[in-house]
């Protein structure tokens, strides 16, 4: 378990993709017919309704997953599934539907998600949404690309050209994922058997394009929900422990600059919160979900900030143990509260601190910390913001 994911990252491979090859026009479909426009914003409409709702489903687990890696990756995948939603959204707005995410779509699709949730294991889990869900996903972008017109439909080409590879480097890291913890036999059978139900489920459900809807088949005797978690996992290379840490002297330049990057780190918290909320959140507006999964990325990224500024200072994070306390605690609350919490109380009341140790170590002429808070800062500041705004929305 303690090895790191074999071969290039998920951020890697879509970073390096030649955008020619997203952009290609040149093979043209020749099997679209002037009838199929409706049948093609059917499809559009529900592969947005399936983008949205597994991203929310990979936030329901988010917190459960126990590979350290993963949890980074899984962040910055549902914010990508998000994005995706949000072009398949414009796309559809410029198709004149008026209703994008139309509840009788998103309930058509909300049973077989709620099946798929039912997965016992975060390998399981992990099986079935991405060789089950995220690949039914990717097949379907590489069909409707040979079936709707070279000409008429480029908009919505460029869009799942995009789409499909970015879907597929995100299989392929699954591969990469499942076949470095599923390595008993026991394991690989059961990630064997939930990815082959996963399919199962998604084509009882009329697949991701709506066609022949049916009723989703009911989870396997003996599974049943566990969402939501009420603590958040850790990899066995971890110590945890539930209370944080005092913090040094701002004088003592080592020891503070350590505590402050160790406790970055721990906004992993934060990042499995807001992965809760975007799956306790359910029948929010659209928007709601893409702003939670911007953040939830974020805090991703504060936290790799943290470890790779801690292991510059000469330590590994395995070697200090995690807090995990703050996730617990809120999630005594409700969703929407939670969400408040985070944003427009602990966010709020954490700009004194970073303000003051930006400055000091521009003092002492730390260039590298300065600008690793300046950037969290920044993103704080459109945290606060978005908080504000939907504690707005529900007065």
């Amino acid at each position: 378990m303690g090895e790191r994911i074999p071969g290039r990252s998920v951020e890697s491979v879509i970073e390096q993709t030649d955008l020619s090859l997203l952009l290609d026009t040149s093979t043209e479909p020749m099997n679209a017919t002037p009838n199929d426009s409706k049948k093609r914003i059917e499809q559009l409409k529900h592969l947005q309704a399936w983008e949205t709702q597994t991203a929310r489903l990979l936030g329901g687990w988010q917190p459960a997953v126990r590979l350290w890696e993963a949890k980074h990756a899984i962040g910055l995948h549902l914010w990508r599934d998000l994005q995706t939603a949000g072009e398949l959204r414009t796309r559809l707005w410029e198709l004149r539907v008026s209703r994008p995410d139309g509840s009788a779509v998103v309930e058509s699709v909300l049973p077989a998600i709620k099946i798929l949730a039912c997965a016992q294991q975060d390998f399981e889990f992990i099986a079935g949404l991405y060789l089950g869900a995220k690949k039914a996903l990717a097949e379907a972008y590489r069909a409707y690309l040979e079936e709707t017109h070279a000409t008429w439909d480029v908009p919505s080409i460029d869009i799942l050209r995009r789409a499909a590879v970015i879907k597929e480097t995100k299989i392929e890291w699954a591969e990469a994922y499942l076949a470095q913890v599923a390595t008993s036999d026991e394991r690989r059978h059961i990630v064997e058997r939930w990815a082959n139900y996963a399919v199962e489920v998604i084509t009882a459900a009329g697949g991701v394009c709506g066609e022949d809807e049916r009723s989703a088949e009911l989870p396997p005797p003996g599974y049943g929900c566990l969402l939501p978690f009420g603590e958040c996992k850790r990899d066995d290379r971890f110590k945890v422990q539930l209370q944080g840490y005092d913090r040094p002297p701002i004088d003592d330049d080592e020891a503070h600059t350590l505590w402050q990057f160790v406790s970055y780190t721990i906004e992993m918290q934060a990042a499995e919160t807001l992965a809760s909320v975007l799956w306790e959140g359910e029948g929010m507006d659209w928007e709601f979900y893409y702003d939670v999964a911007r953040h939830c990325y974020d805090e991703c990224r504060h936290s790799k900030m943290g470890e790779e500024r801690v292991r510059e200072l000469g330590h590994e994070i395995f070697e200090i143990p995690q807090f995990t306390g703050n996730y617990a605690w809120r999630q005594l609350y409700d969703p929407m509260r939670r969400y408040g919490m985070l944003t427009y109380i602990i966010e709020q009341d954490s700009f004194a601190l970073k303000h003051e140790t930006y400055k000091n170590y521009v003092k002492i002429g730390d260039t590298t910390s300065a600008e690793a808070i300046m950037y969290d800062i920044i993103d704080e500041t459109m945290h606060v913001r978005l908080g504000a705004e939907m504690g707005a929305g529900i007065d």
